[in-house]
């Protein structure tokens, strides 16, 4: 394994000027349009890091002067809490301010606007919209079909624990310069990562909040976790529908509207996409083994027939595999 170097991390620039601050914010956060009177006269800094696995972006920005983003296609959740100043966001035809105590979540969702003062410095989480599904998915058990849209609004005053939250990340900053060029870093990062997500999901209000509050208090019937857990277990072996029926020891039909009932697909395209999330999550840390191969990793999870593979990828999560790969390898 590769140890990551301080530059593969490590996010820090300076520019007076608005299209260098465009490319680079649309880099780490996804498509948008930067407006201001100052183009060539901002004072736009951005200290940061981006971790390996769910290549999840922490930092601190501020722009110097008046700015306007417009967004409408960030393929990504930008996630900010003003440390001085404020922003205000206005989407739907609703007006969402932003200062000290009220952090604010820009979904990928409709277009969207926001205004950010010229004294405001702010903190700022990014994570990729397929990263957020992944780890979603794993808490639900089941495949994410529908995007994530969080309540713009992170309400100290509401939620203890959006508090809590952000604290976490404060103190992540603080201790930056330790984790730079860190040899454990990529061992410690996924964990990080999933419990920065998972605790956002848990706590900050959204349209998965209720199904994950359901699931955490219903109990699936025993020959429901025993069919789930053998797929886990034997994701990368040969395994059939009449397999999966003789181990549940229940009718066909009881166990495709059971497993469809507690994870949302049948076992077979749970099974698929199962294999596929891995893949997915072995190619977003391509960056600590770029010889990784594509079709020896197909083959590895039960892909016998790479086109089709390549095929059912790119509809799960929008990209060819190699195109997730090169993405990681190119930060």
């Amino acid at each position: 394994m590769q140890s990551l170097s301080q530059q593969d991390v490590e996010l820090n620039h300076y520019s007076s000027k608005a299209d260098f601050a465009q490319n680079l914010m649309s880099s780490i956060c996804g498509e948008h349009r930067l407006d201001t009177s100052c183009r060539n006269n901002l004072d736009f800094h951005y200290d940061g890091l981006r971790l390996p696995h769910k290549r999840m972006a922490i930092g601190t920005i501020s722009y110097g002067a008046n700015v306007a983003i417009n967004i409408s296609n960030l393929k990504a959740y930008s996630i900010s809490l003003p440390l001085q100043g404020k922003q205000i966001l206005n989407m739907r035809g609703e007006r969402y301010l932003s200062d000290e105590k009220n952090g604010l979540i820009v979904s990928n969702a409709d277009l969207q606007d926001l205004t950010i003062d010229q004294d405001c410095k702010k903190i700022q989480v990014v994570i990729p919209e397929q990263s957020l599904h992944l780890v979603l998915a794993e808490l639900l058990k089941q495949p994410i079909e529908t995007p994530i849209l969080f309540n713009p609004k992170m309400d100290f005053d509401s939620q203890q624990l959006i508090t809590a939250w952000w604290k976490n990340i404060q103190n992540f900053l603080q201790f930056k310069s330790q984790y730079m060029g860190f040899y454990g870093l990529a061992m410690l990062s996924e964990d990080y990562e999933n419990f920065i997500i998972k605790a956002l999901l848990l706590s900050q209000e959204n349209n998965y909040s209720e199904q994950l509050k359901e699931f955490t208090t219903r109990q699936q019937p025993h020959y429901i976790q025993k069919v789930r857990n053998f797929i886990v277990s034997h994701a990368k072996e040969d395994i059939c529908a009449d397999d999966l029926h003789h181990l549940a020891g229940v009718s066909k039909s009881k166990l495709y509207e059971e497993f469809q009932y507690y994870y949302g697909t049948s076992p077979m395209s749970y099974l698929k996409k199962y294999r596929l999330q891995q893949i997915y999550k072995i190619l977003s840390s391509s960056g600590l083994n770029p010889k990784i191969s594509i079709s020896q990793l197909a083959f590895e999870w039960g892909f016998n027939h790479l086109s089709r593979f390549s095929q059912e990828y790119r509809e799960e999560f929008g990209e060819k595999p190699s195109e997730t790969k090169n993405k990681v390898i190119n930060l």
